[in-house]
């Protein structure tokens, strides 16, 4: 002690001595040093500091050693989410420049992402949902099939720029989709078999969009998607799991980073690419900063099972068939989506409601084929709110089923009589979820929306004989969220220079190429500027 006292100086000079040294940690980043280990700034400081403790001087030592130590907190581009969107763009940057990325997800990575619902038989509300957020985003647990095509239900790539340029872009998605082994059979198999179907479809009125999609299965994305997270580790991008941005800094109209529940991180390129789950957040940066957003309106319907007899043929040529359907009595448009040919139905929840989505494997099959079947919903004025709208339906039919969702059978609905568990195993369909309540969605659902079901799905039936069979099973609520579109310019930069966005939380996207491929056009821009 006595040495530290003989050696003390006049804080004033040590306080000044720290801000001659600190600036050395920003530009020895900026030089492209690995932020991952100790940079040569930090070597640099942290001997300096060691020096100052052997003088005497431990508050300079102290700082100087903390600082020395201390990882990189400054980049060229910072990601948040690590979903398709995020994921894409960090690998383009990656691959494309040598320019420092940061990729921050508030979910864990995709190999420790397991829902422990099947250990408590509920949901024990993780917090972030497993499900939904971590490496791979909401995406890794659906069924795996990859659409190839610039517009479809939520999506539409030509609003960014010309139609030659987006079909150009989707397949660029595809050959990086490859690179990584998510590849698979490619559908349609027999085209002019697929011709001939949308043929028959359009003498009801009926509309069937061809698309080229390709089936990995929901057992095989975690595996894919840990391999692409390790190919852009390699390339020098630093990934942050478990941990939560919680707003974009902005000065003087300009992204300079972003502040999560640990620290700050700058850099002069944000892109938000948050995913579904971030899509509340998202439009919350965006008002905070006065950039428009627009509504796109909620879809609300109900999962269909069928026994995959039904639906063979049709599936065996077109994997996930895509039918428009406008309804009679209210000239609404109904479509199918998201068919799981062997598939099961499953479990989807939300803070305060359930609803229901399906899956496909890729070796486990089962004796069903199951399918969304959904009516468009646009609130205008005087209410516009079309996420609450979606919330009060799903709340509302949670209720009727007593926290789970409804089972009905389409002949019972047709009745207006509720199901029941005799009923159901009367047919010759065994249900693939069973954790349900056997009641009547008519008690849920909105007449309008249920007028639309019923409809649509007696039309549908002329182009696939037995889809409107008494047996044919209904599960209540499917709901899909169309996140509200945040404005920006073709590049996908919003008015605050140097903040973009990608993927479904903004907006921009819906399924998991045409995330993948928003992914790209940010970083493309990023790279353009230099």
């Amino acid at each position: 002690m006595a040495y530290s006292n003989r050696r003390l100086i006049p804080q004033s000079l040590q306080d000044h001595f720290i801000k001659l040294l600190l600036p050395l940690t920003a530009l020895f980043s900026k030089w492209g040093l690995n932020p991952n280990s100790f940079t040569v700034a930090g070597v640099v400081i942290t001997s300096v500091g060691a020096a100052a403790c052997v003088m005497g001087y431990i508050r300079l030592a102290g700082i100087l050693i903390l600082k020395g130590t201390e990882k990189n907190m400054n980049y060229d581009v910072i990601i948040v989410g690590g979903g398709p969107a995020g994921l894409f763009s960090a690998y383009y940057l990656s691959e494309h420049s040598t320019k420092s990325v940061l990729l921050i997800d508030k979910g864990k990575v995709s190999q420790k992402r397991t829902c422990p619902i099947k250990s408590y038989q509920e949901c024990i509300k993780c917090k972030p949902c497993n499900i939904l957020s971590g490496i791979g985003g909401a995406g890794l647990f659906s069924d795996g099939k990859l659409n190839y095509i610039y517009k479809l239900g939520k999506t539409d790539l030509s609003q960014f720029m010309p139609l030659h340029q987006a079909e150009k872009l989707i397949d660029e998605t595809e050959q990086i989709f490859n690179k990584f082994g998510m590849d698979g059979p490619t559908y349609p198999t027999d085209m002019e078999e697929a011709r001939e179907i949308r043929k028959r479809a359009k003498r009801y009125g009926i509309d069937l969009l061809i698309i080229k999609q390709k089936h990995l299965g929901s057992d095989r994305l975690p595996e894919h998607i840990a391999c692409m997270a390790d190919f852009i580790k390699s390339k020098g991008v630093v990934i942050h799991t478990s941990e939560e941005v919680k707003e974009v800094l902005i000065e003087k109209n300009h992204a300079v980073g972003v502040a999560t529940n640990r620290k700050n991180y700058f850099a002069d390129n944000v892109i938000l690419a948050p995913g579904r789950v971030g899509a509340d957040w998202v439009g919350g940066q965006a008002q905070k900063n006065g950039i428009r957003l627009k509504q796109r309106g909620i879809e609300v319907g109900v999962r269909v099972e069928v026994h995959k007899d039904i639906m063979q043929d049709l599936c065996d040529v077109i994997y996930d068939p895509t039918f428009f359907i406008q309804t009679a009595k209210y000239d609404d448009q109904t479509r199918t989506f998201c068919t799981n040919k062997g598939g099961f139905v499953s479990l989807e929840r939300y803070s305060n409601f359930v609803c229901v989505n399906g899956h496909a494997y890729r070796d486990k099959k089962s004796q069903n084929t199951n399918f969304a079947f959904l009516s468009k919903v646009v609130l205008t004025e005087p209410v516009t709110d079309n996420q609450a709208y979606g919330e009060s339906i799903g709340s509302l039919a949670t209720l009727i089923g007593g926290g789970k969702p409804i089972l009905q059978r389409f002949g019972d609905l047709k009745r207006g009589r509720r199901s029941t568990w005799h009923r159901i195993r009367k047919g010759y369909i065994e249900p693939t979820m069973t954790d349900v309540v056997c009641g009547d969605i008519a008690m849920a659902l909105p007449e309008r929306i249920l007028t639309n079901i019923i409809e649509g799905l007696e039309k549908l039936n002329h182009v696939v004989p037995g889809v409107a069979n008494d047996e044919t099973l209904l599960y209540a609520p499917e709901i899909k969220f169309f996140a509200t579109q945040v404005e920006t310019a073709s590049d996908l930069e919003t008015k605050i220079k140097g903040m973009y966005v990608a993927g479904d939380g903004p907006g921009v996207a819906g399924n998991i190429v045409s995330a993948s491929a928003t992914g790209l056009i940010p970083a493309k821009a990023i790279i353009a500027k230099g």
